[in-house]
Parts: C-alpha cells; structure tokens; sequence
C-alpha cells in the first residue's frame, strides 16, 4: 500500500473558546472526533414518472453528533465545563491537526468545526476502569478540511 498512513495518537486534538484566536488541547481526550456531513434527501418524485421509480435531490446537510471520551482530572473536567459555558451563538471551535507527511508537506492537514457541548458526568462506571465523562457535541456549520502545504 502507498501513501502516508496516520495513528490517531499521532493527530492534535485542540479547542478554542475564543473563535480561533488561542487554541488548547482537549485534555485527557481518548478520542478524535471529526463529524461527518449526512445529507437530507428530498423526495421529488412527480406523476409523470414513466419507470416507477422514485427521483431524489439533495436536501439540507447536517454534521453528525459526535462524542469526545476524556479520562476524568479536575483539570480537564474544569476546561470541558468552560466550552459547555460558551453561548449556541458562539460555540467552542475543535482542531484536529495531523502530523506532517515530509516527503510531501511543510505542515500537516487540519480538519476544523464548531461544536455545541453538552459534558456528560460519566454515568455508571466499572470497578475495574479509569473513570471518564464525555463531551457530547452538536456540530454547527461546517467542517473544513485543509491540506497541509506542500513541499515546493
């Protein structure tokens, strides 16, 4: 197989509460999130359709909800409230940069989106585990890809 393949320990996980001005990582995250785009379909099928089969057209776009899993520290569980905090209007960005392929790219690619947080408290938890909440996410607006800079 050829290209450049990525550990998901390998990506930076990061937010900003501030519309991209400063950015921190997610602390303690077990997991990258990066919604995906599921599309509305519209049924525009008419009367004068002569196969007996339906005709559809895209509809709105809406990102998937997602979840972002976080060992329990005080310090984290403290910035996870901070994002849950941030008015609908303006939510917290998330980052999520990957490493530099450097036979190709002076940076990495970057997938960026705006989420609604809703922090879990963890529920129920077995003996034998770390304890961990969740950061339950409602993406809102798009999520944008950037492609690393390439070596010139």
């Amino acid at each position: 197989m050829t290209g450049f393949k990525v550990g998901v320990d390998e990506i930076t996980l990061e937010c900003s509460l501030d519309g991209g001005t400063t950015w921190a990582e997610v602390l303690e995250a077990k997991n990258v999130v990066i919604p995906e785009d599921e599309a509305e379909w519209r049924d525009r099928t008419t009367l004068n359709v002569k196969d007996r089969r339906k005709r559809y057209g895209r509809g709105m776009i809406d990102a998937s909800d997602t979840t972002i899993n976080c060992l329990y520290t005080t310090e984290a569980f403290v910035a996870a409230k901070a994002m849950e905090a941030l008015p609908d209007e303006t939510p917290p960005m998330f980052r999520a940069t990957f490493p530099i392929n450097t036979a190709t790219q002076t940076s990495g690619d970057v997938f960026q989106y705006s989420a609604i947080v809703q922090v879990s408290n963890g529920g129920e938890q077995d003996v034998d585990g770390d304890f961990v909440f969740a950061l339950k996410l409602k993406s809102s607006g798009a999520v944008t890809f950037t492609a690393g800079a390439a070596i010139v």
